[in-house]
């Protein structure tokens, strides 16, 4: 048995080496690791490993919070799924400010950490202590919003209006539904109990699930947030049943009786992800607010957002 054990050791010394050479090598060619599902991210926590960290912002994050505080804002950063049909990642806007950075393949089994171009998925945090309770506020940005609702993008590229008749009517020879910096959020609360809740951007309000219901009303987090195509404003994936993990909780009095299971990642295991763990995190309270400039003067940055200095207002 002696024997049998010590080849064992010596067979397991040389895979250990054989993978560590070979994750050596791709951590030196491949700064992100995009894969399928669990397997990007297991390949991503594999490469930072033997790279001895990634830079996911996470000494940005201990310079701007602490490291405690830090680690909260690391380990509450949400997953992203994506509906069918969306292409961009949320990015750097000192980086990118266009889809042709922004793209990333369109994959429904895909587990995407970096677009076409090779633009880290990044998202801004901000972080406010009131009451008691902890937010935690992760802001995306997209370089344009495209409204998909009812297939009006695509009425509208086939209509048979004339251009010059489509500039005449809405002012612009643009789809009255796009405009560009597309900010969008997601904000986590935790309260003094240690539970944790959690809602989304979605058309100038917040939301938590997608049912009109939950319309500026927290939910119990379960750590993902849904992109919807085109117009990027999210919610919680959840379905409706009649025992589910607890009720919706809202801001005020006669929360709705409904009860709600987490779907996770989003409405199935075929939509395009994001995980938290590959995201790269961004504090806004150390940005240089000076170099960045509108694109679209009507959108504005998460700084400007009545939201940022509260984070229980419903305006987004």
């Amino acid at each position: 048995m002696t024997d049998q054990n010590g080849q064992a050791t010596v067979e397991w010394i040389a895979l250990v080496l054989a993978l560590g050479l070979a994750f050596g090598g791709l951590a030196a060619g491949v700064p992100a690791v995009d894969g399928r599902s669990f397997g990007g991210f297991l390949a991503h926590r594999l490469v930072c490993a033997v790279r001895g960290g990634c830079q996911d912002g996470e000494r940005l994050l201990a310079r701007a919070y602490g490291s405690r505080r830090a680690r909260l804002v690391r380990e509450h950063a949400p997953g992203l799924v994506y509906e069918p049909g969306e292409a961009q990642l949320p990015v750097d806007p000192r980086r990118c400010r266009s889809r042709r950075c922004a793209d990333a393949p369109d994959d429904r089994d895909l587990d995407a950490h970096r677009t076409h171009a090779g633009e880290r998925a990044t998202v801004f945090t901000r972080l406010v202590r009131r009451g008691g309770r902890t937010y935690v506020g992760y802001w995306l940005y997209y370089p344009d919003s495209n409204t998909t609702w009812g297939g009006s993008d695509s009425a509208w590229e086939g209509s048979w209006v004339l251009p010059r008749l489509r500039k005449l009517v809405s002012g612009t020879s643009e789809y009255p539904g796009f405009h560009r910096d597309d900010w969008e959020g997601h904000m986590v609360r935790i309260d003094p109990d240690g539970s944790v809740w959690a809602r989304s951007t979605s058309h100038g309000h917040w939301q938590s699930c997608k049912q009109s219901v939950c319309r500026d009303r927290w939910m119990g987090a379960t750590g993902w947030t849904r992109v919807s195509r085109g117009s990027h404003s999210g919610h919680i994936p959840v379905v409706r049943t009649r025992s589910g993990l607890g009720p919706l909780r809202g801001t005020g009095p006669g929360s709705p009786p409904r009860r709600f299971v987490p779907a996770l990642p989003g409405r199935d295991l075929h939509e395009r992800t994001t995980t938290a763990e590959g995201l790269r995190l961004v504090p806004l309270e150390t940005l240089n607010r000076r170099g960045y400039r509108r694109l679209d003067p009507d959108v504005a940055p998460p700084w400007e957002k009545e939201a940022y200095r509260d984070p229980q207002s419903d305006r987004s």
